[in-house]
């Protein structure tokens, strides 16, 4: 069964006992670590009791496979539903999960959670679990630009903090490559805090303006300065760090930012002034790399760049093997553009 996202809150805080197994996947390590352990929770609740929590990896599976089901069809000493956890799994696996799924129908003495990463869209892994009834394929996507500022809020709130719109508009910019990463950072910021309760703009810049993102700035002004040279390292630099997609995207929203100032700059106003309207701010190292840009780039030539810029995205999403190659190529495109200019 393929849940889709409206039921997902609800699934993993409380799984249907008729779904035997859930595997969770996806780009997002991060959230497929935190949603396998929002579904362990459910079942276990907050303790740690040894007997009801089993723990396998996809080497151990793949050295005993039979280990699996054993361990599924196992009764907890002190009684209660138990949970089985196995990471670390690939489509190379596929057999001894389709054995699994034949011999554990239900979910009323154990539930089997799984963790595999970015097995893609063809997995014969991922269509087991979503041709089978009593079973469950969730998929982690890294998070959308739309979902952060939600995620970013909902995290402080729960620290008792505060935050200010353009501090919320500057971490939404700056995180989302990964859940996992994304919550150490918040945590950071966290800490930064110390007795304030209230998130500012250049509170947030001092604590999460580190080397991700401002290598994403580098990458940015080498493809808006149509500097090849420079744009080569940084696109090893950056894909090293992130993912293709999350790369694509902080490129987009530099363009969109750039088609901002560019649109103002039409209406009359001067390009200092245009860029001062900009939230979060033009980074203060960034200021003369961003003003050439916006002098090389008129509005229809921005226009053509993220119009490719969406090319590129749904190309590496449709094609993920060549993601890689894809964004690589791509983003040169995009920087002889500007060299043209």
């Amino acid at each position: 069964m393929k849940l889709d996202k409206q039921p997902l809150d609800k699934f993993l805080k409380d799984p249907a006992p008729n779904i035997a197994a859930a595997l969770i996947f996806g780009p997002d390590e991060g959230m497929v670590h935190e949603r396998a352990g929002v579904m362990s929770r459910a079942i276990l609740g907050e303790g740690d009791d040894p007997f009801r929590l089993s723990e396998l990896s996809g080497d151990e599976i793949k050295a005993d496979p039979a280990r699996l089901i054993d361990e599924a069809r196992a009764i907890a000493m002190m009684g209660g539903r138990r949970v089985v956890r196995v990471t670390r799994v690939t489509d190379a696996l596929e057999p001894a999960f389709a054995a699994l799924l034949a011999d554990h129908k239900d979910s009323a003495q154990c539930l089997v959670v799984i963790e595999a990463g970015d097995i893609g869209g063809k997995s014969s892994l991922k269509r087991l679990f979503e041709n089978a009834p009593h079973a469950a394929a969730i998929a982690c996507y890294r998070d959308e630009a739309g979902a952060l500022p939600g995620l970013i809020t909902q995290h402080l709130k729960a620290a008792g903090l505060e935050i200010e719109r353009d501090a919320l508009s500057y971490l939404a910019a700056n995180l989302g490559g990964d859940r996992g990463i994304t919550r150490a950072e918040l945590d950071k910021l966290v800490l930064y805090m110390g007795p304030e309760k209230k998130v500012s703009l250049d509170a947030a810049m001092a604590c999460i303006g580190d080397m991700a993102a401002i290598g994403q700035d580098d990458l940015c002004q080498a493809i808006g300065l149509g500097d090849l040279k420079s744009l080569e390292r940084q696109i090893e630099r950056n894909l090293a760090e992130t993912n293709e997609i999350a790369l694509i995207r902080a490129v987009a929203r530099h363009f969109m930012r750039l088609h901002q100032v560019a649109g103002r700059v039409a209406r009359g106003e001067q390009l200092e002034a245009a860029m001062g309207g900009l939230r979060p701010p033009v980074f203060w190292k960034a200021v003369d790399g961003f003003k050439s840009q916006c002098r090389r780039w008129n509005i229809e030539a921005i226009g053509n760049a993220l119009l490719r810029l969406s090319e590129i995205e749904a190309e590496a999403m449709r094609q993920h093997q060549f993601a890689d190659t894809l964004t690589r190529r791509g983003l040169m495109e995009i920087a002889v553009m500007a060299g043209k200019r």
